[in-house]
């Protein structure tokens, strides 16, 4: 679907990756803040590893190793800053379980 909307595979994998990444960041506060550790296991490794390509990223590379170090590297900051700034944002709003 995000193929659809970019059609260039190798910004829609990067985006599909970063938002994975920060839904994940997201999903951890909330769990933490809210008490409900128990999902943990379903939604990080499954939903949101579902939608990341990280395996796309490393195809690319093994497929072209000269040409794909930018878009690993983009790939890897890109993540890293997204769950950074999600992190920061989820915890101003989600408030912790009373």
């Amino acid at each position: 679907m995000l193929g659809q909307v970019i059609p260039d595979y190798r910004h829609a994998t990067t985006a599909a990756n970063v938002i994975g990444a920060a839904l994940a960041a997201h999903l951890l506060i909330l769990m933490e803040h809210r008490g409900m550790t128990e999902l943990r296991w379903f939604l990080i490794p499954g939903f949101c590893g579902g939608l990341t390509t990280f395996s796309g990223v490393t195809y690319e590379i093994v497929l072209h190793p000269h040409e794909n170090w930018v878009f690993l590297l983009a790939n890897l900051l890109l993540s890293i800053l997204a769950v950074a700034i999600s992190i920061n944002l989820s915890r101003k709003w989600i408030k912790a379980k009373q």
